[in-house]
């Protein structure tokens, strides 16, 4: 499984001395911290786009359908004006779970038996990340492996326990990683900052170090 894949790559990354999160997310906010960017809300149909381009993608293999999808969906977050020495960072997260796409959970129920559904399984999360200035864009992105433990009576109320603490109806997948109970997790393969929604480890390598490599 290849953990980081280049989508497409389009100019060469100009001299930046500003950064903006089309983001409103606290998480990606956080991870940013080392850019200091400026944080703008973007408007878009998510759900929309994200249905669109799974349709278009349809022959491919799920996964991928998803990780193409989430790539779109970041670039059509960065459509704004583009001011000269800035650079633009839009970033889209889906969880991926026996060919389907785990969304933001509605309700409680919902989001006990979403979780449910992951014990004695692998899951992936995807994201989606668009860098964009003027006359460059690079968009990538980056898959997680996440197993859960076998299930067991014990953790059903752990998990019923953790869904009514955290309440997490703005979680793709009805968790995040910072504060889901330790119990559920046997093994994690790739960058666990995929799962919390930024890769900055591979963007800043992308920024300040190391090209990435486009691969088909």
């Amino acid at each position: 499984m290849e953990t980081v894949v280049t989508y497409e790559k389009q100019g060469m990354l100009p001299k930046v001395d500003k950064y903006i999160l089309l983001s409103t997310s606290p998480r990606r906010k956080d991870l940013l911290t080392f850019l200091n960017p400026e944080i703008m809300s973007v408007d878009v149909d998510e759900r929309a786009i994200q249905d669109h381009y799974m349709k278009v993608f349809n022959d491919e293999p799920f996964l991928m359908r998803a990780a193409k999808s989430c790539c779109e969906l970041a670039k059509a977050k960065s459509q704004t004006t583009i001011a000269k020495g800035t650079l633009y960072l839009s970033a889209d997260t889906i969880i991926v779970s026996e060919d389907r796409v785990c969304h933001k959970p509605q309700t409680t129920a919902e989001a006990v038996a979403t979780l449910r559904s992951y014990f004695g399984k692998s899951h992936y999360a995807v994201t989606g990340v668009c860098l964009k200035a003027k006359d460059y864009q690079e968009v990538f992105y980056t898959l997680a492996k996440i197993d859960f433990v076998d299930y067991y009576d014990a953790l059903d109320e752990a998990i019923t326990t953790y869904v009514s603490r955290y309440q997490p109806f703005d979680k793709a997948g009805a968790y995040s990683i910072r504060d889901i109970d330790p119990r559920f997790i046997k093994g994690i393969t790739g960058d666990m900052n995929t799962i919390l929604g930024l890769p900055v480890a591979e963007l800043s390598q992308r920024l300040f170090g190391k090209t990435g490599e486009t691969i088909k």
